[in-house]
């Protein structure tokens, strides 16, 4: 939390001006330049004034004059925390305790210097001895509710807070602190609330500006999270969390020279600063920059080597680099120091490693830590999902709505989300939320929506609404399409409902043993698939024995997807694979990685087939002509499987959450299989594998006709299309 100033912690005299203050202390110390009483005044009247060396040297004197004092060791006490003497510091409360045990101004000092040294129980046990000493100490129940903060014990937090507003309902620093362990709970709007209140009660209240967009920028609402962040550097031009967060936030709109530009402010403001050189780290990193992100976390943790933020990224570098058991070491620190989200980013370190039970109790730790984290929840549910935990996983997957790094502006509606009561009639928007892939496999669940006696309006990308009109309850009547982000002239954009698609296994229930498979569920147009016939005369149905087997091939998904460099391949590596006698190979792929057909050698035959495609739909039609598909995880995969086409998907290490751990099939589509690298990396292994397969699903089809059924006889667990 952001720590203020609070006059409430100062003598009364001291809240007006402190120039004519300070005069008459002056005075009392031209008159007697040893008066105690006068140099404690100066003392404090100089800690107001940010002039901490002179705080210093007027306490000192005090303490000189009058060793019997306590008002003079406390001041000492306070002088001293506020260089970073903090022994000396310790000791001058201590000895203004033992002067006087009823203290309670020392008692506070005391207090607050446990907690600048990261010492929460101890602050307390302090506070709660100054409230005894003095109930109306309002900078004291301040205090204790920073402590609680301070513990992850929000609720009581909270509630000193409110007994503070409860006596001084004006006091906007109670309302800032109220809205930070609100944000800390997830209780977004309140906290947005108290904000503004505490804004409303002071309009220069620079931390509260930046506290407030701050939150608005976890929420999406990024120009009015500019606005507010603007606003506090302009009241508080050295405000270097400002310029931190507003760099964060132009980093995350993907103007990286903007980003940069408030960096450079932050630091030059204070080139010690860690949390600056950490914030140098990330944008490096998310710039791609290795070397200069490691470079910063170098300078970062040779200033602090205990920073937990600064430790907790060395965790995400190492990890980066596929370090994955120097990673879990360091996270393991990190949590050590109070990282909020280490255990859950071991978790993922544990992942890689494949030490999936170790995983699964990491991240739920982290969620029993921080239970409205919702990157902790986010992850935690993708790894119930990845095991099977299905009960657990899907309603956990909600927590994706509020973890920016999957929608960093989520859609808002004023329609209700569907829980799946009954619809008697009314319009349910159904609309896709993530890739082409996704909607593909999510978008079955349509006509068990409409099951429930609603109308369907299924809003999804450009790239798949031609598609989506092959849906059969789309032919049915009982849903229409829509596109994403528009509104089609014949699209009647009222609906009383709306849920996501991939919110519909939660819906659901949806488990292992139930994902709903009504067969194939998307189609090719049989005119398209003709003229594909004809723009590929290899693809025209052969005799065997001569028939060469039609394969359509993928090798690289969005490069923007932030794993695609696990998933993706290079379309050379597959070289091996396209040697393969027997084989008419058509190329499936899309995109800038299309241009890699151009460098194949001359003893290779890739057709392009369609980057030229206008949607899916056209893929889809070319595909409907081939016996058999291969490809990396894209959306390919989930067009093969939905139209119930022999799919072989080729699958990193550790591969996304939906085809789950060490299975050669998967519920979703039962003409799926999966080949999966067995180390990190080891594409060769998968070829391997995948050759010997096809090979023998060649020699299946040169085996002779069984007369009486006309059929090719097939090796266990395959079938042509």
């Amino acid at each position: 939390m952001t720590t203020q100033t609070n006059e409430a912690s100062l003598p009364r005299e001291l809240t007006g001006h402190l120039t004519e203050v300070a005069l008459g202390y002056r005075r009392m110390l031209e008159q007697n330049p040893c008066n105690p009483k006068a140099l404690v005044g100066m003392s404090l009247v100089a800690l107001a004034s940010s002039q901490s060396a002179a705080a210093v040297k007027m306490a000192e004197a005090a303490v000189a004059a009058a060793p019997q004092m306590p008002a003079a060791w406390v001041a000492l006490g306070q002088s001293l925390k506020t260089v970073s003497r903090s022994e000396e510091a310790e000791s001058a409360y201590g000895q203004a305790i033992r002067l006087d045990g009823t203290n309670a101004l020392a008692r506070m000092g005391l207090g607050e210097l446990m907690l600048a040294l990261g010492r929460p129980e101890d602050a307390i046990r302090e506070f709660d001895l100054a409230l005894r000493c003095n109930p109306a100490l309002i900078a004291v129940s301040m205090d204790m509710g920073h402590a609680l903060a301070m513990m992850r014990r929000y609720e009581e937090a909270l509630q000193r807070y409110k007994e503070v507003l409860a006596f001084r309902p004006k006091l906007s620093e109670a309302e800032f602190a109220a809205g930070f362990v609100l944000a800390r709970m997830g209780r977004l709007k309140e906290a947005e609330t108290r904000y503004r209140r505490a804004l409303t009660l002071r309009p220069d209240f620079a931390a509260a500006w930046m506290n407030l967009g701050s939150l608005l920028r976890e929420q999406g609402r990024e120009f009015y999270a500019g606005a507010a962040l603007t606003r506090a550097v302009e009241l508080r031009p050295d405000l270097v969390s400002g310029w931190v967060n507003l760099a964060i936030l132009e980093r995350e709109r993907n103007r990286p020279a903007a980003a940069e530009a408030h960096l450079r402010k932050a630091f030059s403001l204070n080139p010690e600063q860690v949390e600056t050189q950490v914030a140098w780290c990330q944008f490096r990193s998310a710039e791609g920059d290795v070397a200069g992100a490691w470079q910063w976390l170098r300078w970062a943790l040779a200033r602090e080597p205990d920073h937990a933020e600064a430790v907790n990224m060395h965790g995400i570098l190492l990890h980066k680099d596929g370090r994955f058991d120097e990673a879990v070491a360091v996270f393991e620190q990190a949590e050590a120091l109070g990282h909020r989200s280490a255990s859950s980013n071991r978790g993922n370190s544990l992942l890689d490693l494949g030490r999936m039970n170790e995983a699964l109790q990491a991240q739920e730790l982290a969620v029993e830590r921080e239970p409205e984290c919702a990157g902790a929840r986010y992850n935690l549910a993708l790894t119930r999902l990845r095991l099977g935990h299905w009960e657990q996983g899907w309603p956990g997957y909600e927590a994706r709505w509020k973890f920016r790094e999957v929608h960093r502006s989520p859609r808002v509606f004023s329609q209700p989300r569907w829980q799946g009561e009954a619809l008697h009639g009314r319009r349910i928007l159904l609309h896709a939320e993530q890739g082409l892939g996704d909607t593909i496999q999510f978008c079955r669940y349509a006509a068990m929506v409409a099951a429930r006696g609603g109308h369907v309006i299924l809003q999804v990308q450009t790239p798949v609404l031609r598609l989506m009109q092959s849906l059969p309850v789309v032919r049915a009547g009982m849903a229409e399409t829509a596109v994403l982000g528009a509104r089609p002239p014949k699209f009647d954009p009222t609906f009383d409902l709306e849920c996501p698609l991939m919110s519909l296994p939660a819906v659901f229930g949806t488990t292992v043993e139930t994902v709903p498979w009504p067969g194939a569920y998307l189609f090719a147009g049989p005119e398209l698939a003709a003229e594909k016939r004809v723009q590929f005369p290899h693809l025209q149905p052969q005799d065997p024995p001569c028939a060469q087997h039609r394969v359509g091939l993928a090798w690289a998904g969005n490069p923007r997807y932030k794993a695609d460099r696990q998933r993706s391949m290079q379309l050379s590596t597959l070289l091996p694979l396209l040697r393969t006698p027997g084989v008419t190979w058509i190329a499936l792929q899309k995109g800038p990685a299309a241009e890699q057909l151009a460098a194949l050698p001359g003893d290779v035959s890739v057709l392009d087939g369609s980057s030229q495609d206008q949607d899916l739909a056209d893929t889809a039609a070319l595909m409907a002509t081939l016996d058999l598909v291969i490809t990396t995880d894209t959306s390919i995969v989930h067009l093969a499987g939905a139209m119930g086409k022999l799919v072989w998907i080729l699958l990193p290490h550790l591969s996304d959450w939906r085809w789950m751990q060490q299975t050669e099939t998967t519920p979703w589509y039962p003409t799926a299989r999966l080949f999966r690298q067995s180390t990190r990396g080891d594409w060769d292994g998968v070829l391997e594998r995948v050759i010997g397969e096809l090979s023998e699903l060649r020699a299946a089809e040169r085996r002779p006709v069984d007369r009486e059924t006309n059929q090719f006889t097939q090796p266990s667990g395959l079938a042509l299309a």
